[in-house]
């Protein structure tokens, strides 16, 4: 990592058991909090249900190596893949022992592409979640998510509570388990399994469009759970207005403002659709989203705060554009700061028990500290 090196995390590092759900966050057994720093992954479970193994593995062996915790998979997709229930839960066990083998967990959607009259029935959808969960429970590195976006036009009418509640119920108790995206990220209308997801809406400006991870951190304190920015924008290697940006500083400010409102954070990318080694702007974008997730300790919980606040590191900024946005927060001895959009470098008045150790401004607009308290 060229940004911040000696924050990510080793690769094939232990998973260290099955999560769980812990207050608004997920924990290992042992009540470490985990740092969900995931990647979009809708082919590998695709791969190696077609003897690509040599493939899928290298794609897993790439997101350990970037730093990336979870891989988010579909075990079932007869669309832009031809992977069908048979075939997706015959893979599954291997996939997650290949990314148990690099130290990663899983996070399986359930149902995607539920629309045709051959797979909307109550029958086969219960049946699919609970093979599926039945897989997922008899490994210690895998959550579900019962369904990609329960209220797209390709699903089978999923965005019912009732209807999801009762597919829960086909998923045992100790697995992790989200229903899957509202149609608005802000909606707790999908909220009802044990943690969350939520797709941010792609459209405006590209600072606008990030810092509506703070949303996330409002539903999390108003579910009172863990809440997954599960699909924002994409990477890829030329940009595409509202679906792909090549902006490596849109993603570093993701995975800080995960940090900053204590939400996971997930890379999407073209690439990363099919399971494939990402392409170089792919690959600096997911570099800058772990540096960003990775620049406060990645074990440590922060708390927002209001700069100008008492326990705010920074007083205020001077030479500050007034459409910039600055977000911060701290934890006990450290905390970080995020100024996005500034036309000129804006100067930090800091509280004086805090000190600035890191300054990352290789973007333009964008600006970020770490911090130690005095």
């Amino acid at each position: 990592m060229a940004l911040l090196a000696g924050h990510l995390a080793p690769t094939a590092a232990p998973v260290p058991g099955r999560l769980a759900t812990c207050g608004r966050a997920l924990c290992a057994p042992d009540g470490s909090r985990f740092s969900w720093r995931g990647v979009t992954a809708f082919g590998l479970v695709d791969l190696v249900a077609d003897n690509r193994e040599a493939d899928a593995q290298a794609f897993i062996a790439w997101a350990a190596r970037t730093g990336f915790t979870v891989v988010r998979v579909l075990a079932m997709n007869r669309g832009w893949m031809d992977l069908s229930p048979a075939d997706g839960r015959k893979a599954l066990p291997r996939t997650l022992a290949l990314a148990r083998a690099q130290g990663l967990y899983v996070q399986v959607v359930a149902l995607a592409g539920t629309g045709s009259a051959e797979f909307s029935g109550d029958a086969f959808l219960h049946e699919q979640v609970r093979e599926v969960a039945r897989a997922c429970a008899a490994a210690d590195n895998c959550v579900l998510e019962l369904a990609n976006e329960p209220y797209h036009s390709t699903q089978a009418a999923l965005n019912d509570v009732a209807r999801m509640r009762r597919l829960q119920r086909d998923v045992p108790s100790n697995v992790p388990v989200a229903w899957g995206a509202a149609r608005d990220h802000r909606s707790d209308d999908m909220a009802g399994g044990t943690y969350v997801v939520a797709h941010v809406a792609r459209r405006g400006d590209r600072w606008d469009r990030v810092s509506r991870v703070q949303e996330l951190g409002d539903l999390s304190q108003r579910t009172a759970k863990f809440v997954v920015d599960s699909e924002p924008i994409g990477a890829a290697e030329s940009p595409q207005p509202s679906r792909r940006d090549s902006e490596p500083g849109a993603f570093f400010a993701q995975g800080l403002l995960a940090r900053i409102f204590d939400v996971g954070t997930t890379f999407h990318c073209e690439d990363c659709l099919l399971a494939r080694v990402p392409g170089p702007v792919q690959q600096q974008c997911a570099e800058a989203l772990i540096a960003g997730a990775t620049l406060a300790s990645p074990a440590t919980a922060l708390t927002p705060v209001a700069v100008g606040a008492p326990s705010a590191p920074v007083a205020r900024l001077a030479a500050l554009s007034p459409q910039a946005r600055i977000f911060a927060a701290v934890a006990p001895s450290e905390g970080v700061v995020l100024v996005l959009g500034a036309s000129e470098r804006p100067l930090p008045s800091w509280q004086r028990d805090w000190t600035p150790t890191a300054h990352v401004s290789r973007w333009a607009g964008l600006h970020a500290w770490r911090v130690a308290r005095k």
